[in-house]
């Protein structure tokens, strides 16, 4: 397994003369909570953003969120990061499947709120969104926040609309460890999708434990009735078929997908 160093997790690529900011996920009460009264936020590093560093962290609610889901409406400076093992930031869950799983830190200062709350009119599952300060401020949609958009991310917009039941930077139940760009769970099995270019070259194959080999984790998905597609190029309509053409293969999407234990 490769293993990045602080420098390279805790990169940033802001526009010229901005303040870096990330936009990360809250789907539970509980983190919520944390950011809120004890003023620190984690992120496991297998599945950290390669450009995790930032002057500020804004939060993403998901649908567990009643009033403020599917939108951004507070953000909070970074004081500090640092990587622990989950039963240092839990000490309550010793027990918990992750326990000496690492995790980054964030120590907050105060949340504030934004001048007025940045929806997300069509995208609904995010995980990260390395943007600015300004745009934050500034953002009528969530769409907005990206500094340059990706394949990666165009890729998962078009998932998206298209109403793909996918997640991103998500693992297979069976396979412990393994993380994919994107995971598809179908009727039969599932497809799992990594894109082989830039910061996302062989992300399944680097962040699964040293014991899998590529060979080994293609033996694996084929055991659980699942398939890999790899691109190092193409167009998000040629990628697009050829994953619903894997996911028709499968017999169809799963409504309810079924992935790895959360955090």
């Amino acid at each position: 397994m490769e293993h990045r160093g602080m420098h390279d997790i805790l990169g940033t690529d802001p526009s010229a003369g901005e303040t870096p900011a990330l936009v990360v996920l809250v789907n539970n009460l509980a983190d919520w909570r944390r950011v809120q009264e004890e003023h620190w936020y984690r992120i496991p590093l297998r599945r950290a953003p390669r450009l995790a560093g930032a002057a500020y962290l804004a939060f993403y609610h998901s649908s567990a969120f009643e009033e403020e889901r599917w939108s951004i409406r507070w953000y909070a400076p970074v004081r500090s990061v640092q990587v622990l093992p989950r039963h240092m930031l839990i000490p309550d869950e010793p027990a918990h499947p992750r326990a000496h799983a690492l995790y980054l830190r964030y120590d907050l200062g105060p949340l504030e709120g934004l001048p007025a709350p940045v929806p997300s009119r069509r995208l609904r599952r995010v995980t990260f969104i390395p943007t600015t300060l300004e745009r934050l401020l500034s953002a009528g949609d969530v769409s907005q926040l990206w500094i340059k958009q990706s394949l990666r991310e165009r890729l998962w917009v078009e998932l998206n609309r298209q109403g793909f039941h996918a997640e991103m930077d998500a693992g297979i139940e069976g396979l412990p460890d393994a993380v994919f760009d994107f995971v598809v769970p179908c009727e039969h099995g599932g497809v799992a999708v990594d894109l082989e270019q830039g910061e996302t070259a062989g992300r399944g194959y680097r962040e699964a434990l040293p014991a899998y080999a590529p060979a080994d984790i293609a033996s694996e998905l084929q055991r659980l009735g699942w398939s890999r597609l790899c691109f190092e190029r193409g167009s998000v309509p040629s990628i697009m078929q050829r994953i619903r053409e894997a996911v028709d293969a499968h017999g169809g999407m799963r409504l309810r997908p079924a992935l790895t234990a959360g955090r």
